[in-house]
């Protein structure tokens, strides 16, 4: 009995030391508190291109605080990641343009966007190796 109640103490100090690996993402420079923000986590050139991500997480913004939000992610598995940000302010998933001049925020991870043309996924992406990081992006509005 002894035994097990040794075992099980180990296990639990274990247990209870081991920290979440966690993705840290902060988001600096946003404008307005409508809508909501989308990450899209590319995983390759191809799939940016084709704007087919593997997966995407939405942020409200009711935890706005000037200007900035940080959000944690503990689920995100080890690979290269390049993530693109749209300040979605009207929920529907897409960027709205007029006279192909984007209307909505938009931003990439480690990467401050100059210019009027899309970056290629190698500007923007990073490996995870599933540890701690931290990811900085910075939104940007044309109109």
């Amino acid at each position: 009995m002894k035994k097990i109640v040794i075992i099980l103490v180990i296990v639990l100090i274990y247990a209870l030391s081991v920290k979440a690996q966690t993705l840290i993402i902060k988001i600096s420079e946003i404008n307005n508190t409508k809508g909501q923000i989308r990450l899209a986590f590319f995983q390759s050139e191809a799939d940016f291109a084709n704007e087919t991500p593997s997966f995407a997480k939405y942020i409200g913004k009711s935890k706005l605080k000037d200007g900035a939000i940080t959000v944690k992610y503990s689920n995100i598995k080890k690979g290269k990641y390049g993530i693109a940000l749209l300040d979605d302010e009207d929920c529907d998933g897409v960027m709205r343009y007029s006279f192909f001049v984007p209307r909505e925020g938009f931003g990439f991870s480690n990467y401050k966007h100059k210019g009027m043309t899309k970056p290629k996924f190698k500007d923007f992406c990073f490996d995870y190796d599933g540890g701690d990081m931290t990811i900085d992006i910075e939104v940007r509005y044309v109109m």
